[in-house]
């Protein structure tokens, strides 16, 4: 008997191919650093044939005007504030995964990502003050790693793209190179300075073939950043300063773009 045929009925009559188990969105729970259970990693696969997986640290950081209060890892040159917290896994809800986490200092915050229509992911992210002090400054790393991802996955910053008012979309070195803020969502880590870009995201584009991933939290984007020595890309959001009691809700969005990055167009405004 022969090989079967591509789009050729299996024995169970589905009619599966090869393109039907690698096309589509999907959220998996995933690891980064196995050795850091606190970890909160998903995994998500780009909407069109690919094996590949961006992986989002979801949230890397949570920083305040008390300083780091959550690191989803050890970083030698950044203390740890709870170095041993448990592990709090995944649960699965419809067209997704959500978690839930309670600080020692009384600080609960989680995240739930859920698919959005055929090329987008939802984020949204929520922190609560338990009976503690108030946090204000409350700004966050999430983290898009994109090595496991390889056709975004190269190490530069030349595949980054912020959007200006004067010119449009500029890769990120040129995005740094304006002197002059003419925007609003700042570049660099956590940063509300130099403030050039007038969309809330930030872009990676493919190396394989015209098409892109965008990152956003809209209106809630402080900044974007990027790293060459570790391939990644951040739209880093802040909260509203929140007393004890309080709570506080943020959305974002990964958007899967097939076409030249001139021809993405979204609504990302306030």
């Amino acid at each position: 008997m022969g090989r079967a045929q591509a789009g050729q009925k299996g024995a169970g009559g589905t009619g599966d191919t090869y393109e039907t188990h690698v096309s589509g969105i999907r959220i998996l729970p995933g690891q980064w650093r196995p050795h850091y259970p606190w970890e909160h990693i998903v995994w998500i696969s780009p909407p069109w044939p690919s094996q590949d997986y961006l992986w989002l640290d979801f949230p890397e950081a949570i920083f305040t005007d008390k300083g780091l209060i959550f690191l989803s890892h050890i970083n030698p040159k950044i203390p740890s504030v709870y170095p041993e917290l448990p592990r709090v896994s995944w649960q699965e809800i419809p067209n997704g995964l959500e978690f839930k986490r309670i600080l020692p200092n009384e600080v609960s915050f989680g995240g739930r990502v859920t698919r959005s229509g055929d090329n987008a992911v939802d984020l949204a992210l929520r922190i609560r003050i338990g009976s503690g002090e108030k946090l204000g400054s409350i700004t966050l790393q999430t983290c898009a790693f994109l090595r496991a991802i390889k056709e975004f996955g190269d190490f530069t910053t030349d595949n980054k793209f912020l959007h200006t008012r004067e010119s449009g979309w500029v890769s990120f070195p040129q995005a740094a190179a304006i002197e002059r803020p003419t925007g609003r969502y700042g570049l660099g880590w956590r940063s509300r300075e130099k403030p050039v870009a007038d969309l809330p995201a930030i872009v990676t584009v493919s190396n394989a073939a015209p098409r892109l991933v965008a990152m956003t939290w809209f209106e809630d984007t402080l900044s974007m950043v990027s790293n060459p020595r570790h391939p990644c890309m951040h739209a880093d959001p802040q909260f509203p300063d929140l007393s004890p009691g309080e709570e506080a809700f943020i959305k974002g969005k990964l958007i899967f773009f097939e076409g030249k990055l001139e021809e993405f167009t979204p609504d990302l405004g306030p």
